[in-house]
This record gives structure tokens, C-alpha cells and sequence, in this order.
């Protein structure tokens, strides 16, 4: 079939739909007279004769109806390669939605957006910060295509990738009588009111998890206040305002500065992984893919 064009497959095809030469013709929007001549011409190039024609007009021969059905079977890759092509192109208009924990969408997605943005064709980004429970169910419901959450454990019903860690420090104010202390003991962490993020926080679900490893279930007090942002309890231990268990990231140019006091805890590791996550259900975009593995090749770095 050298040098057969994909428009004379489609003539071939729709002859074979139509039943005749003037239904195809109609159909694609050419002359009678120039289909005739191109399925003249495909008979010559392939040495095959695929119609009988007489006085009642011309009708495809057995062997001229087996070929168009191998027509339309090209024709269904080549419609598929097209669709598939310009899925790809139009991935450029697109949105890349991405629900993220604070701790990642602080501290570690800026760079990586910064680096999918340098990607040719990039897809707009939109991003929504919520604790790492409200990125897993966003996931799951397919209102985000990917995630990136903050918990000792992978979502249930989500594929899942480390790509980074961290480790929740518990910060005091240079005033706080902790900010002389070497270290403090996990049994007094755990009967000390802190100040917390709200239930579905992977910050605060690492500190209890290793808290209650360590100590037992139910050994561990309740919020002395419940705060949505790292922002906003991070404002408040500088005010003086009491201990808090903050992510590392978040409190290191403060403690670096001194304006915070990282009080380290003996016994429990505290560290935790941060991955993405998405719906194994559905297939990532090429958007979605590219920024994993720009998140995967900066963790690596790191």
C-alpha cells in the first residue's frame, strides 16, 4: 500500500458505507467524478479489483468490501493518533488542579511551580492549601488530579510517592521556661496543652501518633488552642502565647534567628514523610506527571 493517502482510504471507506460512488462523494464534499477516479486508481496501484461496475451503477466486488474493512480499521488508529495528539496540545490550556498541606504548598511547591513553569506548553496552575485529610478527599473525588499531603501514613484508596521528609519540632518563645531546658520528655509534651492546627492536620496527627506509640493511647492533652494556619500559630508562640508543634521547615529562619527556641524531645522520632497522592482510577494528565517528577528529582537533590 505505498504511497496510499489516508484522504483515498476514507473514499474507499465511505463508498462502502454509502453503496456508491456519488453517496461517498456527497459525503465528503467532492466530485463524483473524483472519487471514480481515485478508486481507479487504487485498482491499478494495488493490482486488485474492487468493484464490478454495469449499467445500474458500480457496487464494491467481495474482495473490494474485505479491503475497505481494513481501510476503516487504519482509519480508527490514525482517528485515535489524532485525538491522541491533540489531547496533548490542548493539555496546554488546560488546568492542573493541586490540593496541598500547608507545609508543602509553603515551603516546597513555590520551587517546584517555578520549575514545571519553565516546561514548554505549561498547563495554568491551581492550587488550594488545605490540611493533608481535605487534600486526600479532594483527591479521591476528583476535584484536584494531584496531591500532596503530610501524614505518617498513606491516604487509604490513593496511589502514593514520598517525595520528601520532615520533622515536626516543638518551638517555644525565648520567654517560655522550656527555652532553657536540653530537652523535654515525651510524657511532658503529651500532658502540656500546645497549640495546634485542627483534627486532619498532618502536623498534629504525626505528634499524637508518636506521642501515644510512646506513651499509650489517650495520653495526650487536649489543644490548649485550635489555630487553622501554621501562620497564625507561629505568630502566637512568638507573642509568647505557648509551645507548639510546628514543621521544621516553617520555624527554621525563626530558630535560626532566635526568635524562636526548638526544644528537642526525648524518645519518639517525630519524623514524617511528605508524598503525593492521586486516584490510581484515573490516569495522570502529562501536567500532573511532569510535576511529580519534578517534585521527585528535587527530593532526590535533597
Amino acid at each position: 500500500m505505498a504511497g496510499t493517502s489516508v484522504e483515498e482510504l476514507r473514499m474507499l471507506v465511505e463508498v462502502e458505507r454509502s453503496g456508491s460512488l456519488t453517496g461517498a462523494a456527497r459525503a465528503l464534499g467532492v466530485s463524483q467524478q473524483a472519487v471514480s477516479q481515485r478508486m481507479r486508481i487504487l485498482e491499478r496501484r494495488w493490482g486488485v479489483a474492487l468493484f464490478t461496475r454495469g449499467a445500474r451503477g458500480t457496487s464494491l466486488t467481495d474482495r473490494g468490501v474485505m479491503v475497505a474493512g481494513w481501510a476503516a480499521a487504519v482509519l480508527t488508529q490514525v482517528d485515535g493518533f489524532e485525538t491522541a495528539v491533540a489531547a496533548l496540545r490542548a493539555d496546554t490550556a488546560a488546568h492542573l488542579r493541586i490540593a496541598a498541606s500547608l507545609t508543602v504548598a509553603e515551603h516546597l511547591l513555590p520551587g517546584w511551580l517555578v520549575a514545571y513553569s519553565r516546561t514548554a506548553d505549561a498547563a495554568q496552575v491551581e492550587l488550594t492549601a488545605v490540611n493533608s485529610a481535605s487534600v486526600a478527599a479532594r483527591v479521591r473525588d476528583g476535584v484536584d488530579d494531584l496531591g500532596f499531603v503530610e501524614t505518617p501514613d498513606p491516604p487509604p484508596g490513593l496511589a502514593s510517592l514520598v517525595v520528601a521528609h520532615d520533622d515536626v519540632v516543638i518551638v517555644v518563645a525565648p520567654g517560655h521556661p522550656w527555652a532553657r531546658r536540653t530537652s523535654v520528655s515525651a510524657a511532658e509534651v503529651a500532658r502540656t496543652p500546645l497549640l495546634s492546627r485542627e483534627p486532619g492536620s498532618g502536623t498534629r496527627l504525626t505528634l499524637e501518633r508518636a506521642l501515644e506509640a510512646a506513651l499509650g493511647p489517650g495520653t495526650v492533652a487536649a489543644p490548649a488552642a485550635e489555630l487553622s494556619t501554621t501562620a497564625s500559630i507561629r505568630a502566637t508562640v512568638l507573642a509568647g502565647g505557648g509551645v507548639a508543634a510546628l514543621s521544621e521547615r516553617a520555624v527554621d529562619d525563626d530558630v535560626s534567628t532566635g526568635r524562636l527556641v526548638r526544644v528537642p524531645v526525648q524518645g519518639p522520632s517525630l519524623r514524617r514523610p511528605l508524598a503525593a497522592v492521586w486516584d490510581p482510577r484515573r490516569r495522570l494528565s502529562p501536567a500532573a506527571t511532569r510535576v511529580l517528577d519534578i517534585a521527585s528529582a528535587h527530593a532526590g537533590r535533597a
